[in-house]
């Protein structure tokens, strides 16, 4: 049966299901973090309405529990967010034909695991025509139990214990993401590279480490992609 805009935004939704084992503790965190940094649960959920990004939130949190000025809380956030430009070169040959109203609706659902279902689904054979449906779903439940989780962690606040150790989750969250993409040399030397550089260099400010890691890991994917054509 030929696959439809309805099949296609359902499968998304039931695609991505998995993930949310990971992302609901990691937007309780975030939503604790925002709150232990100093901020009303309001301004922690708006903050998430505002950015959608589990890393970005966390830099914030960071940097407004010590008080940084807001030009450099601002530009520390746009510094960990740059790997999104790389994520939409990748998906822009796939929907560029889309309506302006598609693309920013799925710009603003992009995140890390929204990418990776993005990219495997449209690596898959058959018509292409609606897989823009499938990433819609996924963004849209991810959006919507990633919200629920930081209104969670927001209401709940300092209440929780710090011996909870909360935080490996964020670690666990992208380890799901990044086993199942290894398929090919040149994605096992990315990841290699990018792993190796980000703890040579995990001192870097404002964790510039991970868009240093980012650019060394694709460099090193395209490298080892073209010696294996040679």
């Amino acid at each position: 049966m030929l696959p439809n805009a309805r099949s296609e935004f359902l499968a998304g939704c039931r695609d991505i299901t998995p993930v949310l084992v990971g992302t609901v503790p990691f937007g309780f965190v975030a939503g604790v973090a925002a709150v232990g940094a100093g901020m009303t649960p309001l301004e922690a959920i708006a903050l998430s309405l505002f950015a959608f990004s589990g890393i970005a939130q966390l830099v914030v949190a960071q940097l407004v529990a010590a008080q940084s000025p807001a030009l450099l809380t601002l530009a520390a956030a746009l510094v960990v967010s740059l790997r999104f430009l790389m994520y939409s070169a990748a998906l822009s040959p796939h929907l560029a034909h889309l309506p302006r109203r598609w693309r920013i609706a799925l710009a603003y659902l992009m995140t890390d695991q929204g990418f990776a279902m993005g990219t495997h689904h449209y690596s898959q054979p058959g018509d292409r025509r609606l897989r823009h449906w499938h990433l819609l779903g996924v963004g849209v439940t991810l959006f919507t139990v990633w919200q629920a989780s930081v209104i969670a962690g927001a209401v709940a606040g300092a209440q929780v214990p710090a011996a909870w150790s909360l935080d490996f989750v964020v670690t666990l969250t992208f380890l799901t993401l990044l086993v199942p993409a290894l398929r090919t040399r040149a994605d096992l030397a990315a990841a290699v590279v990018a792993g190796a550089v980000a703890l040579a260099v995990s001192g870097l400010p404002y964790r510039l480490s991970l868009v240093v890691a980012s650019m060394a890991g694709i460099g090193a994917g395209v490298l080892a992609e073209r010696a294996h054509r040679r």
